[in-house]
């Protein structure tokens, strides 16, 4: 047997492994777990260049695997002025004129992390509104849930959607009376043209508006830019104690970024990258998830997955529901894709053998897309497809068991949503209305057996792990007629590691510590399973390691 690179012993390691869940100490010998057991079975593993971490008493887990996230934009994000929890106009006018006159050389302000009722309860925001925070120069305010934007005159005017524009489906310039835009810019390709005003251009978003690599081919100087964005936002990954990544949204030109930063080793997080198909894309074009396969797929940089937007989400009546949203009558939200095109596309991809990833928040949406799977499985035959539903805000309770007979993947993100400790009720619990019982629906999944993976969505929700498990374990219902949904301590830790793996096909390689699977581990800085749950996000990594290599120490 070699000798170990790394052993870290007095450790209390939940293995996550059903036949030998705790341990004391293990050993990794370049990316593989060399051995996982008692302290005093590593003594024969330690050389002169082992390098050995004293756990103190400390919990080590396998390493975070964070199953929806989007990192190119929450990378570039980290460099942008937020404004969670700012209340009212004038809190942000103050913010907003600081950040701005510290950066003069921005084309456009953004500010990031905004909610609907930021500045009056009704959730109306306008260019007017932003014209009084910053009228000299393109400022925009973004929603924290990244699928509404609202813009001041100049913004408007510079990206040119003053006077409206022709959209795919799904998306809107909201129009007012006076034939001008209001500011508020629902969905990606609404407002893709601002992005394009700031120091990236919008190509870190490039990936979730269209789908398409950036045109003109971004320069030596520009990839450059976009890639210590990425070094950033992996870094930042690494200090969670995440290992692996599945993003959201996907092009070759993210890939090959990565790729990059893989062979001049700074890929300090394992990444899968989808292929996004658009609903204006041809279904043949899913057929490119193939080539992506085939160029990206190896343990640290891979593809092989699709995703795919049903619907947008609650707060702006985008999210696709089965019934009218309270108290507005006939409206419930518009479909990204018809039953027809997305049955069209799921069954193409379905036989290439690509899983298929699928935003679906409202009811509506996601039976459409149970429907789409179940049509992929009669044209194709039955198969170990594990397609994904992402996010499942709300789902109608025949829909439940249909997770488990189609082997469907429950996507979900406890840190999203009404259940979330400190968040906000509204908008979101009126437009739920008389379906909260369904709303957040962990433990009704996990008990109806569904497979579940657990995630942030970052950026559109903080991304630390053990804030996701905090609020997964302290959830309380909605209304006195809806069930419980708290997790348990271990099922909070498996799905952000075991299920993930499960969710990836990648059991068998990692997502539990076990002898011969890859060497990514977590040692925290306390003792998890003793801390009250309330008190979970107090837990930080001490060090990170992925693929052997120590990408973090605190």
């Amino acid at each position: 047997m070699p000798a170990a690179d790394i052993i870290i012993t007095n450790a209390r390691i939940l293995t996550i492994d059903g036949a030998r869940p705790r341990a004391e100490a293990l050993a990794i010998s370049g990316s593989r777990l060399l051995a996982v057991g008692a302290r005093d079975d590593m003594a024969g593993l330690r050389a002169s260049h082992t390098r050995v971490i004293d756990a103190k008493g400390k919990t080590v887990l396998p390493g975070i695997i964070e199953s929806h996230m989007h990192i190119f934009p929450g990378s570039v994000e980290l460099d942008s002025l937020m404004v969670t929890g700012l209340e009212g106009i004038e809190p942000l006018t103050s913010a907003v004129r600081s950040y701005s006159a510290a950066r003069p050389e921005d084309k456009l302000v953004v500010a990031n992390g905004a909610n609907y009722m930021a500045i009056r309860s009704s959730g109306v925001i306008t260019r007017q509104d932003l014209d009084h925070i910053l009228p000299d120069r393109p400022f925009i305010l973004c929603c924290f849930d990244h699928h509404t934007v609202w813009a001041n005159t100049a913004a408007l005017r510079a990206a040119g959607l003053l006077s409206g524009r022709e959209l795919p489906p799904g998306n809107e310039i909201v129009m007012g009376p006076d034939g001008l835009a209001t500011g508020e810019l629902k969905e990606m390709a609404a407002f893709a043209p601002v992005f394009a005003l700031t120091p990236t251009q919008g190509r870190e978003s490039l990936g979730l508006t269209t789908g398409e690599d950036p045109v003109p081919p971004a320069t030596a100087a520009q990839r450059q830019i976009d890639m210590a964005a990425l070094r950033r936002g992996l870094a930042y990954c690494a200090s969670l104690g995440i290992t692996s990544i599945h993003n959201m949204d996907g092009n070759f030109y993210q890939l090959e970024l990565l790729d990059r930063l893989r062979k001049d080793g700074d890929l300090t997080c394992r990444v899968q990258v989808p292929w996004h198909q658009k609903n204006y894309f041809a279904p043949e074009r899913v057929d490119e998830a193939i080539e992506m396969r085939w160029r990206y797929n190896d343990d640290m940089l891979y593809s092989g997955r699709v995703k795919i937007f049903m619907d947008g989400v609650l707060e702006s009546m985008t999210a696709l529901m089965l019934d009218d949203y309270p108290n507005h009558p006939g409206e419930r939200g518009q479909p990204l894709f018809t039953a027809e095109q997305f049955n069209d596309v799921a069954t193409r991809a379905d036989k290439h053998g690509l899983q298929i990833s699928v935003h679906a928040i409202g009811d509506g949406a996601v039976r459409r897309t149970l429907d789409g799977y179940e049509a992929a499985r009669k044209a194709n035959g039955k198969r170990d497809s594990r397609h994904r539903i992402e996010h499942i805000e709300v789902i109608a309770p025949a829909d439940i068991p249909r997770f488990k007979e189609l082997g469907v993947t429950a996507s979900m993100q406890p840190i999203v949503g009404l259940g979330v400790p400190g968040g906000l009720i509204e908008p979101c619990r009126e437009r739920i209305g008389r379906k909260l019982p369904f709303a957040y629906a962990w433990q009704t999944m996990r008990e109806a057996g569904a497979h579940m993976s657990f995630s942030s969505d970052w950026p559109v929700s903080p991304l630390d792990p053990f804030l996701g498990m905090q609020s997964a374990m302290t959830q309380v219902p909605l209304a006195p007629d809806c069930p419980p949904q708290a997790q348990g301590l271990m099922e909070a830790i498996a799905a952000f590691t075991s299920d993930g793996a499960y969710a990836e096909f990648a059991e068998g390689k990692k997502g539990r510590l076990k002898t011969g699977l890859l060497a990514d581990v977590v040692v925290l800085d306390g003792d998890i399973k003793v801390t009250p749950p309330s008190e979970l996000s107090s837990i930080k990594p001490a060090v990170t390691i992925c693929d052997g290599r120590i990408t973090f120490t605190a």
